[in-house]
């Protein structure tokens, strides 16, 4: 045999041994250790494997799903109370602080030979924002996502460990929020001007000072608070927008139908301590929401739907979190829209 081909014959019987190895690592991998992986670091992909077979219909969502208050009559979740009410069976897919990048790659990884005939995911306003996109703990989310991406496990994992994903630390994404919250340039109209017109300068305005020049910092605090959640404006560079027309893309070539729920916003504490500015900023935001979306999935929006009286929170910070009542709601506005045909 020429020397030529005798190299190349031994480069592929090397190449072909390190395939071999490689499919045999990942299938022991797969078959004795992967799902202590996923309940450990990527929980969502784990109880994915557990319900899309015994659900026509899989909920994604956040906190807002299954947040309750002790005084609450009822516990159940919003995915919950719209499992009782119709045939269909829902499955229910939910973490505290997710947002759409995160059920992005749990969408793909739904099987095609499952039950699943149609996903509802939550479109919450906040999760738009740059305190979110930003947030210090993106970086552990991203873990997780890296371990719910299609690809072999073996292969998630080996990225996990090199940290192959968004791993920027708390410190230089604090950095680029303030960078955002000082350049994002808010644009109005003839009606609704903006002077301060970034986020930094509105939270500087000085705000709820009496007669005698105290001034009331619990009102203070949140009227910032608001500011920073929904003080800016939706276009297509969105990462969070990127995200949901990923979704679309995938629930359309999956053949899933699709409903994006539109969590309600307390609009009304929202203009009692910001004013009619940040409401409309909120109501432009939905609108294009509704103009990007409608065409390519079923929109419910809650966002005006429930009164101040409904959020948890609604003294500490602006957040989805509601009432009994304010769960249920939701849920039947979401029961009508899946019974309507």
């Amino acid at each position: 045999m020429p020397v030529q081909q005798h190299i190349v014959f031994k480069a592929g019987v090397r190449l072909v041994s390190l395939i071999v190895l490689v499919i045999v690592f990942n299938a022991v991998y797969k078959n004795f250790l992967w799902m202590d992986d996923l309940d450990k670091h990527g929980p969502m992909l784990y109880n994915l494997k557990q319900v899309q077979d015994t659900s026509d219909i899989i909920y994604f969502g956040e906190s807002s799903n299954f947040t309750t208050a002790e005084t609450d009559q009822s516990t159940a979740a919003i995915s919950e109370i719209v499992d009782d009410a119709i045939p269909e069976r829902v499955g229910t897919i939910n973490h505290g602080a997710y947002h759409a990048g995160m059920y992005l790659p749990l969408i793909k990884q739904i099987d095609p030979t499952s039950s699943v005939k149609k996903v509802i995911v939550t479109m919450n306003l906040r999760t738009f924002s740059q305190d979110v996109i930003y947030n210090p703990d993106e970086a552990s989310l991203q873990q997780a996502a890296r371990f719910y991406q299609p690809a072999p496990p073996l292969a998630n994992r080996l990225f996990a460990a090199l940290k192959y994903y968004d791993s920027k630390g708390g410190h230089e994404r604090d950095r680029e929020k303030w960078h955002a919250w000082t350049y994002d340039t808010l644009k109005g109209n003839e009606t609704h001007k903006f002077e301060p017109n970034t986020i930094r300068r509105w939270c500087e305005v000085d705000k709820f000072i009496d007669s005698n020049g105290t001034v009331d910092m619990h009102k203070r605090i949140l009227a910032d608070q608001y500011i920073k959640a929904y003080g800016w404006q939706l276009d297509s560079s969105n990462p969070m927008v990127n995200s949901f027309d990923d979704i679309v893309e995938v629930c359309n070539e999956k053949q899933l139908d699709l409903y994006f729920l539109i969590l309600p916003e307390n609009t009304e504490d929202a203009r009692a301590y910001v004013g009619d500015n940040l409401v409309w900023l909120i109501n432009q935001n939905v609108n294009w929401l509704v103009n990007r979306y409608s065409n390519n999935a079923k929109l419910i929006n809650c966002i005006h739907d429930l009164p101040a009286e409904a959020y948890i929170d609604r003294d500490k910070i602006p957040q989805e979190h509601y009432y009994d009542f304010g769960r249920r709601k939701i849920a039947n506005k979401i029961i009508g829209e899946l019974t309507e045909n």
